[in-house]
């Protein structure tokens, strides 16, 4: 029954409800249709005014306008009548709704409301919370230290990365704390030994009233380095990000150290050099001035050609720690490159403390190196400038060494030379003929002379020697001791070499059967294997015999590298050629270099045949070295013989060969036809 009568209340508040509604259907009915007379009235007052308007008496569009009038306002004053009854009976029903009390089914539909709201709000939070975890979980896994704050600097969301980064125990720093609080953390578990409280402090006040933060790289105590980067946000607050960057930073720093020094002795190179240099003439102009010193060392060449690169690596690394040791803190050396070294002195007041310096460093570097597996020896030589007195400018600086160096060369080697004005023109005489000689090269314009071979026994010529000479357009004549020794300083020998081999064998192709031709080989060439496949590709180009070719090498090839000469000699002895020692007893001689590989000839020096005919001359040496070939099995030639007193002697005691002026000086290839026709058409003793 109370939920019929609920039923029937609620039908009836319905009903009510819908009266009111239906009053206000009424009214707004009324509205319309008072409206809408109005519009009528205002219309037909309009028509009879215009209708008036078109009467020509007047008397009769007063009258007509009047009465349209009066009309008008009638009707107004009805349709406002009856709007006002409208009206009042939709404010009463309206009052008696309004007095009715709240039915209690309106009361349970809010409460089932109040539910469903809590219920939606409990799921927009367990989904607010699901996505916080997401993001926490998200950020936890993160490689990164990530530290979130407000406007206010203070933390709001931290992760787990960043508590690794600093080995800091959980919950060390957790949302709330302000970042001062966040970097005092860090600086009280020693992380960062090389700043206090104070000054990290400083520096991030600093840091956070500049307009662009640059990335900030710290060192920790372990070693370790972290890279931070902090980025404001909209609305106030910023990020900061935490990178372990050890690896990086550690390889970002080879390749710096990489680019300013050199990869053999880890001494500055050129780019570090002029750093110090400029630093110097900087200080310099306010204070004392230094020196600069180039070193070159001597005979190094010659190791690293026989011995190989890395026993010459070896070497330039015992070099460079003897320099560090020979100069103060103060002081750089660095290596140029090659063989090469320089040298900044600071506060030098006086050549004489340059001088001191360049002696301490030609006793110690010139003392004999035992490496890995030889013994080798090198000498240096110095070239010194002075700054203020001889420039203030790296290049000229530079230069002004590099001159005197060339003057301690020529000197000798071994000694050091002070820069002076006059040295200028000597050296860019020099460069000179170094420019003259690549483009001689370039252009093939050396030529081959050839000086005869005469046999003793035969009483003919059996051969001869080539020798390379070059004609200059305008310095004329230049003497192979003025361009072969720079040939091997600038590493032109080696193809220079070669050409003499091809054009000499195809010289040699055309003369009379029998007669060989002799080439000398230099040292740089016996530094590949290669060397056979050159000499066989000559052979084969020319269409010459093997055996007519007569390869000359000195003693200094066999000083070191022996093995590996000793390998070559036989592969060029398996093509048929034959091998003779040159200058032998003017270089390092030693009969184990003759037991080592069984030469085919062996030259006599013209130093020692020069003095054959005086007193307490050379005589005893050339005869114990042609009784030594002799009972080798090898022949024997004699250059540099001049008179028929020094021929007498040599075929006295058993020479086998000779050669020198008193037969020919060299001749080009166009005059041997007549040379042989003198020497060999006839029967006859040259002597």
């Amino acid at each position: 029954m109370q939920a019929q009568a609920e039923g029937q209340g609620i039908a009836e508040r319905r009903t009510g409800r819908g009266s009111g509604q239906g009053g206000r259907a009424t009214v707004g009915g009324q509205v319309l249709r008072a409206g809408f007379g109005l519009c009528l009235t205002v219309a037909g007052f309009a028509a009879t005014a215009l209708t008036a308007s078109l009467s020509a008496a007047p008397t009769l569009r007063l009258t007509v306008v009047g009465g349209a009038a009066v009309l008008a306002l009638v009707l107004v004053c009805l349709m406002l009548r009856r709007l006002a009854r409208s009206l009042t009976r939709a404010m009463q029903a309206a009052d008696s709704i309004a007095a009715d009390p709240t039915p209690p089914v309106t009361r349970t539909g809010l409460a089932d409301l109040d539910a469903i709201l809590a219920t939606a709000l409990k799921h927009r939070e367990d989904a607010l919370s699901d996505r916080i975890a997401r993001l926490n979980a998200a950020l936890d896994t993160l490689s990164l230290g990530f530290l979130l704050y407000d406007r206010d600097h203070r933390l709001l969301v931290v992760n787990r990365r960043y508590h690794e980064i600093y080995r800091l125990p959980p919950g060390a720093v957790t949302p709330g704390m302000s970042a001062l609080e966040v970097l005092r953390s860090n600086v009280r578990a020693g992380d960062q030994p090389d700043r206090g409280e104070a000054e990290s402090i400083a520096e991030f006040g600093a840091l956070m009233g500049a307009d662009a933060v640059p990335t900030q790289i710290q060192h920790l105590a372990d070693g370790r380095v972290v890279a931070v980067e902090i980025q404001p946000i909209a609305g106030g607050g910023f990020v900061a990000i935490y990178e372990e960057a050890t690896e990086r930073w550690n390889a970002e720093t080879r390749i710096a150290h990489m680019a300013r020094h050199d990869a053999v002795t880890d001494l500055p190179n050129r780019v570090l050099l002029r750093e110090r240099i400029e630093g110097a003439i900087a200080h310099a102009r306010r204070d004392t001035g230094f020196a600069m010193l180039c070193l070159d060392l001597d005979n190094f060449k010659q190791v690293n050609d026989t011995l190989g690169h890395a026993v010459g690596d070896e070497l330039l690394r015992a070099v460079a720690y003897r320099l560090r040791a020979c100069l103060r803190e103060v002081d750089t050396v660095a290596r140029l490159g090659g063989d090469e070294f320089a040298i900044i002195q600071a506060g030098v007041e006086t050549p004489a403390d340059a001088a001191t310096l360049a002696r301490r460093i030609l006793d110690v570097v010139s003392a004999p190196y035992a490496l890995t597996h030889h013994s080798v020896i090198v000498g240096v030589s110095i070239g010194i400038a002075l700054a203020p007195g001889d420039g203030l400018e790296p290049e000229r600086l530079m230069q002004c060494a590099d001159v005197a160096l060339y003057r301690a060369k020529d000197d000798g080697r071994g000694v050091f030379r002070f820069f002076e004005a006059q040295m200028d023109a000597r050296l860019q005489a020099r460069r000179a003929l170094e420019l003259d000689l690549r483009a001689a090269f370039e252009a093939e314009a050396f030529d081959l002379h050839y000086q005869p071979i005469y046999d003793l026994a035969e009483e003919r010529i059996c051969g001869f020697e080539a020798l390379l000479r070059w004609t200059h357009p305008t310095r004329g004549r230049v003497s192979p001791a003025e361009f072969v020794p720079l040939a091997e300083e600038i590493g032109l020998i080696v193809p220079l070499g070669e050409w003499v081999l091809r054009r000499a064998c195809r010289e040699a192709s055309g003369w009379p059967e029998g007669l060989k031709v002799a080439v000398n080989v230099s040292a740089a060439q016996f530094t590949s294997i290669a060397l056979i496949g050159t000499v066989q590709a000559a052979l084969a180009e020319s269409g010459l015999s093997a055996r007519r070719l007569e390869l000359e090498i000195t003693e200094s090839v066999l000083l070191v590298n022996g093995s590996a000469t000793v390998a070559i000699l036989h592969g060029l002895r398996d093509l048929g050629a034959r091998i003779a020692m040159d200058d032998f007893g003017t270089g390092y001689s030693s009969l184990s270099y003759l037991r080592s590989f069984p030469f085919d000839k062996m030259k006599v020096d013209q130093s020692f045949t020069r003095d054959l005919t005086v007193e307490q001359g050379s005589g005893f040496i050339v005869r114990a070295v042609v009784s030594l070939a002799s009972s080798l099995g090898m022949t024997t030639t004699a250059e540099g013989v001049e008179t028929p007193a020094q021929l007498a002697w040599l075929r006295e005691e058993g020479c086998d060969e000779v050669q020198g002026y008193l037969f020919s000086p060299p001749v080009p290839a166009s005059e041997l036809p007549a040379l042989l026709q003198i020497w060999n058409g006839r029967k006859r003793r040259a002597a």
